[in-house]
């Protein structure tokens, strides 16, 4: 995810307004995902997404973070970026989406995700 424009990037929408500009590359698709779930984060208040993901996507996605570690991953919900977690370590069989998510927001990440390709 990258500010300004540059060749090999393309805008996206942030979901509250805004565009940054995210490479074409689409890491993991709604196939690559095996569950998707809403977890409420203990003593917080707030909630977080646990994803567990298909073999063929923790293939894709170990190679992707393992590249990446310190970055922000885009999380693009019908061309909406709805969340950019930073990915703090290499991922495979699942990943936790944290941020101070509302219920609603994790829902709808959630929702997103587990709906077939399209």
């Amino acid at each position: 995810m990258e500010e300004n424009p540059a060749p090999g990037l393309k805008a996206a929408k942030l979901e509250h307004g805004g565009v940054v500009y995210v490479h074409e590359e689409v890491v993991v698709t709604n196939s690559d995902i095996a569950k998707a779930e809403v977890v409420p984060r203990p003593g917080e208040g707030d909630f977080m997404v646990s994803v567990t993901f298909t073999p063929e996507g923790a293939r894709k996605m170990h190679a992707a973070t393992e590249r990446n570690i310190g970055k922000r991953m885009a999380i693009l919900i019908d061309g909406v970026i709805v969340a950019a977690p930073v990915i703090r370590g290499t991922l495979s069989e699942a990943a936790v989406v944290e941020g101070k998510l509302t219920k609603q927001e994790a829902e709808r990440i959630v929702a997103g995700i587990t709906i077939p390709s399209r």
